[in-house]
């Protein structure tokens, strides 16, 4: 009897040490891949603007994990890289059951051009917003692997330019202020949304909140050029000023999507 219980105990000691050594394992392997993403920025807890976005960026990411979207994420204005360094710190963690697989940085990487027409307020001027592409790069230097910086003004750039291997947006993030260029990204953007993609606007309430004026007016027509294809459901407000939206290909609505 002695030399049962023995065996028994033997048994469940080895399984007491493989499942400790295995969950130590994998926690480590987590820790390190972890580690290596580029961090957040240092401002986030005590920046209104940036820890709005970081609240924004992870309810982001639960949804798209929760709905298991994968695709790639596109940021449309990039200075200083800090909503796209939360991007890579919220959607872009591994071990999730869904997979941001490439992350793309449209910017002039010049500073903002000159606004024109209805774009001018009293806030905007040439050059503002300038962060260098070698700024941008060591801002995100652990990530380089993943990401693909496009460099230029989005009417000279954006028309000519695709995805890579057919990849598809599964979030967007329209941070460059001026209609002009949000008519550009929103063009871009036309066939390479998912069924369940994010756009977000970072500069929702400029221009007083117009809606004749900067995004609100360049995402009404986007929506009225687009209203056979697509619905727009509203997803998140960024308390700093922004919004965002859950894009529904009309043909999908209701149907079961595997």
């Amino acid at each position: 009897m002695k030399k049962i219980i023995k065996e028994i105990d033997k048994k469940y000691l080895k399984s007491i040490i493989h499942i400790i050594y295995f969950n130590t394992i994998t926690k480590l392997k987590r820790y390190i891949k972890v580690s290596k993403i580029t961090k957040l920025p240092k401002n986030i807890n005590k920046n209104f603007s940036v820890n709005s976005r970081f609240i924004f960026f992870k309810a982001a990411a639960d949804y798209l994990k929760v709905n298991r979207i994968n695709g790639v994420y596109c940021e449309f204005g990039c200075h200083t890289a800090t909503t796209f360094r939360i991007a890579l710190k919220t959607i872009g963690l591994p071990f999730r059951p869904n997979k941001i697989h490439n992350f793309y940085a449209f910017d002039s990487f010049e500073g903002m051009p000159d606004p024109e027409g209805i774009d001018q307020q009293k806030i905007w001027k040439e050059g503002m917003n300038f962060t260098s592409l070698e700024k941008f790069n060591r801002l995100v230097k652990n990530d380089l692997h993943r990401i693909k910086t496009v460099k230029g003004f989005y009417n000279q750039t954006l028309k000519n330019f695709n995805l890579d291997r057919g990849d598809k947006v599964a979030m967007a993030y329209i941070d460059c202020d001026y209609y002009s260029s949000t008519v550009d990204c929103l063009n871009f953007l036309n066939d390479k949304l998912l069924h369940g993609s994010i756009i977000a606007f970072d500069d929702w309430n400029c221009y007083f909140s117009d809606p004749k004026r900067g995004q609100r007016l360049a995402f009404d027509e986007f929506k009225n050029k687009t209203k056979d294809k697509y619905t727009f459901n509203e997803f998140y407000k960024i308390k700093s000023g922004g919004t965002s939206f859950i894009v529904l290909e009309k043909e999908k609505i209701g149907q079961e999507i595997l």
